[in-house]
């Protein structure tokens, strides 16, 4: 990012053409977007022979937020000991129906090759991402730069980063689905023999990452800062139409070293838009004296016309005075019990809640002494509290300070209180998938509590469990597997208890839930038949209600005469389909008994044999049409004869059905 005049050189929105989005450009959400300047001339190789080594790639003077949308992006930055390097760690999640807007660009961006802009995104096309995705990273501008001397709001020649090609690793998480319903072997020329494709309107979950690529030590650099940081420094980021990010900078060790003033300016629109949404940051130190800064960004992708800026001044120098942080009455009381699910790492209080314990000027982390080896305290990027607990261990006392970044701590106001197990939790799936069965045993923290639990896939929640009341003994709980897909689940519990910490935790038992077949009903007509047919008598109608337990989509077909139909309109729960019998006439056939067939996404399969009545023929004449001669004075054709015969014919035969 250059700073021009009093803000910071805003990047261009795309036009439609270069809709198509490279994938590696997802990691980097501070980054510009490709252009590809030689694209259509680069000529198709199998993907096993790096066919995109072809392309001249240009990738810069675009910004990934113009195109692209995401549910939330972490992007992590460790600055190096020698203050001119770093590595870039970054993560996207992509949900829903923007993964589908993700494959479509990246298969838009194949345009005019085999297989590619085809509404199919393959691992041809995926790999060919990976390829050439470090050469277009490396042409962009990080819009991330830091700059040593006094505090600055732009207008002045600052260090950028920049990207080292060497040092980017790229990879995806279900870009292309394995074991996909709708996937196919790629049918294009040229595709490597185990290519797979999916539709681009798929909306499975996917995840796109970066990292520092295997054998090297950093994918970014910028001029190194004269004095290491000692002196004071400015960190500034440009954070237009970042829509929902977090972006976290750790510090190498430097004794003192505090942030201390902070701003985000705009560019004034006149649309009167502004940025003063953007909070401050927090920060927090490491167990060994390093600072890490997290500032969330929060944007309406929707306001290209505003621009925001953001600067971070740090310092070594010490404060005029430093107060110590004191404990509010949030904080809970000595004795307190804080719960686990046992050994592994639990969040013990979201960040609203726990950065509520104690005030200071400055902020202030929390810092426990555990009776016990092995146990520690922690916080995440967003603030949240987390313990850690040991496998040798169940409970542990503590005692807890809050102590602010420059280590002002008052060591006669202290909390103690006792970490440990709550519960632990075995797990069985009834044989219809109905209910999964949760045993929950005491471990003795707390005398009673009262505990609930839900089935948990993929974000999406079973139904709503019981509460029970868990004492001195196990308590077997009955969790509905309802809204889950068939596959892998997991528990989302909570827990409640007198001088406890409220519970809440997610984990898996390694339990899968079985697929249920769809249930499928036939309707009855006024006259109790389960067939209406038409006029002509020569096609019927049926209508029912199909369902799956799993919530997954299901097709019918069915079967008549031999044949099978596949005419089902579905809409929600309710089925019609009209049947022809041509097939049947055409075979000289009368039993027009069907069998249903429904499949869900799972394959599971439900059969229904449905018996047809045949059709009530009333004996009417049929006045034959009048016989025309030719201009020449001709009989009618042989062939019209032959079809009034046929007609003729059919009538008959359904008179002798009925008779």
């Amino acid at each position: 990012m250059k700073a021009k005049g009093d803000r910071c050189v805003m990047t261009h929105r795309l036009p439609a053409p270069i809709l198509s989005l490279l994938l590696a450009v997802l990691m980097v959400g501070v980054t510009s977007s490709p252009v590809f300047t030689a694209f259509q001339e680069a000529p198709l190789v199998s993907p096993t022979e790096g066919r995109q080594d072809t392309l001249d790639v240009d990738c810069s003077g675009y910004s990934f937020e113009d195109l692209f949308e995401y549910d939330f992006a972490l992007f992590e930055l460790n600055i190096l000991d020698d203050w001119a390097t770093g590595d870039m760690y970054a993560n996207a999640w992509v949900n829903g129906s923007n993964s589908a807007i993700v494959r479509d660009n990246l298969d838009g961006l194949f345009e005019g090759l085999p297989g590619g802009d085809n509404e199919w995104i393959s691992t041809d096309e995926r790999d060919a991402v990976r390829s050439i995705g470090p050469k277009c990273i490396a042409d962009m501008e990080t819009r991330l730069g830091m700059r040593e001397g006094i505090p600055h709001s732009g207008g002045v020649d600052w260090n950028d980063f920049e990207f080292v090609e060497d040092g980017i690793g790229l990879d995806e998480v279900n870009l292309v689905p394995e074991g996909h319903q709708d996937a196919r072997q790629c049918t294009n020329f040229g595709a490597a023999a185990d290519c797979q494709e999916v539709p681009t309107s798929t909306t499975d979950d996917m995840e796109i990452s970066l990292s520092v690529a295997d054998g090297q030590a950093n994918n970014v650099r910028w001029d190194q800062l004269p004095n290491s940081g000692v002196s004071n420094f400015t960190l500034a980021m440009n954070i237009s139409n970042m829509s929902n990010a977090a972006l976290v900078v750790t510090f190498p060790v430097l004794q003192g070293l505090r942030l201390y003033d902070f701003r985000v300016l705009d560019n004034q629109p006149e649309s009167g838009q502004t940025c003063d949404h953007i909070g401050e940051p927090s920060f927090t130190y490491l167990p060994d004296g390093a600072l890490r800064v997290t500032q969330l960004v929060s944007f309406d992708r929707t306001l290209w016309d505003l621009e925001c800026n953001m600067f971070m001044d740090f310092t070594t120098q010490e404060p005029e005075t430093n107060e110590p942080p004191v404990w509010t009455q949030a904080t809970p009381v000595n004795g307190t019990k804080i719960p686990t699910s046992g050994a592994g790492t639990w969040r013990f209080a979201m960040a609203e809640t726990g950065n509520a314990w104690a005030t200071d000027e400055d902020g202030w982390s929390l810092q426990c002494t555990f009776e016990e080896d092995g146990w520690s305290v922690s916080t995440n990027v967003l603030g949240d509290f987390f313990v850690t607990q040991p496998e040798s261990s169940t409970q542990s006392m503590a005692t807890c300070h809050a102590v602010d970044p420059l280590g002002a701590v008052d060591e006669n106001d202290s909390r103690t209180w006792t970490f440990g197990t709550l519960y632990t939790a075995t797990g069985t799936v009834d044989e219809d998938g109905k209910n999964a069965r949760l045993t929950i045993t005491p471990s003795g923290l707390v005398n009673e509590f009262l505990f609930t639990a839900r089935g948990l896939q993929n974000g999406q929640l079973g139904g709503a469990g019981e509460t029970i009341t868990v004492a001195s003994s196990p308590v077997t709980s009955a969790v509905s597997l309802t809204n889950l897909r068939p596959g892998a689940f997991e528990f989302s519990v909570s827990a409640e208890a007198s001088n406890m910490l409220a519970h809440a935790a997610e984990f898996s038992l390694g339990l899968t839930k079985p697929n249920s077949p769809p249930v499928v009903s036939v309707a009855v007509n006024f006259d109790g038949e389960n067939a209406t047919w038409d006029e002509s008598q020569l096609k019927f109608e049926m209508f029912g209600l199909v369902s799956d337990p799993d919530l997954e989509a299901v097709t019918m077909s069915l079967t008549i005469c031999g044949a099978d139909y596949q005419g089902f309109t579905i809409n929600g729960i309710n089925w019609v389909v009209e049947v022809s019998t041509a097939i049947c006439l055409a075979n000289g056939l009368s039993d027009y008994d069907v069998v249903i067939t429904a499949v869900d996404e799972s394959g599971a399969t439900t059969q229904l044999a449905v018996s047809i009545p045949a059709p009530t023929v009333e004996d009417i004449g049929i006045d034959a049409p009048p016989v025309a001669a030719d201009e020449d004075g001709a009989l009618p054709s042989l062939s019209f004869l032959a079809t009034m015969a046929m007609l003729g014919v059919a009538v008959l035969h359904r008179r002798k059905v009925d008779e």
